[in-house]
């Protein structure tokens, strides 16, 4: 699964209806970091959220004071994801925070969830299922924390006919702390 986000998996469930949470590692944007995006949140091959207008800077700047020079920092990191601008922003030297996600706003940063609708074949049978994107903008940087998401209850027909597998990423992580191959 080479570039795939690594995840790991809060909970899996097949016959009743519930709420998974699938936690991202190393997905995000950053003004000291560069561009480390991925798309595809589960794994299987497919975008499943809208990136765009990545951008991240990182400027040196210095002070002059009392015969000594000082260097600060200043990191920015802006996206668009899925049509909500995201920003964040942290100036060294005025010990400044910035974080922007949609119309939410916070000095030393923000979390907000950002809706996403995706389609992978091992979750809800394949269907387009909703979800919830977790959001952190601060320090100059940019994280996708988290992705949530609901499968149907035992009445539905669809759980009924093809049980919730889970994403890819979400199988490979809890294998992983099972100490699978």
């Amino acid at each position: 699964m080479a570039g795939a986000t690594a995840a790991t998996a809060a909970g899996v469930t097949a016959s009743n209806a519930s709420a998974i949470t699938i936690n991202l590692l190393n997905n995000y944007i950053s003004g000291a970091g560069g561009n480390h995006l991925n798309a595809d949140l589960t794994g299987e091959g497919h975008p499943d959220l809208t990136i765009a207008s990545p951008f991240t800077s990182h400027s040196t700047y210095f002070r002059f004071r009392s015969s000594k020079t000082y260097t600060f920092h200043r990191f920015f990191a802006g996206v668009v994801l899925n049509g909500i601008s995201v920003s964040a922003v942290w100036n060294q030297y005025e010990d400044t925070r910035f974080g922007r996600i949609g119309s939410h706003y916070g000095r030393s940063g923000v979390t907000a969830s950002i809706p996403i609708f995706f389609k992978d074949l091992h979750i809800n049978g394949g269907a387009p299922t909703e979800g919830s994107l977790e959001v952190l903008a601060g320090f100059g940087e940019i994280d996708l924390d988290s992705f949530t998401y609901n499968t149907p209850g035992q009445g539905s027909s669809l759980a009924a006919a093809v049980p919730d597998q889970g994403s890819s990423l979400a199988l490979l992580a809890m294998e992983d702390a099972q100490g699978g191959s």
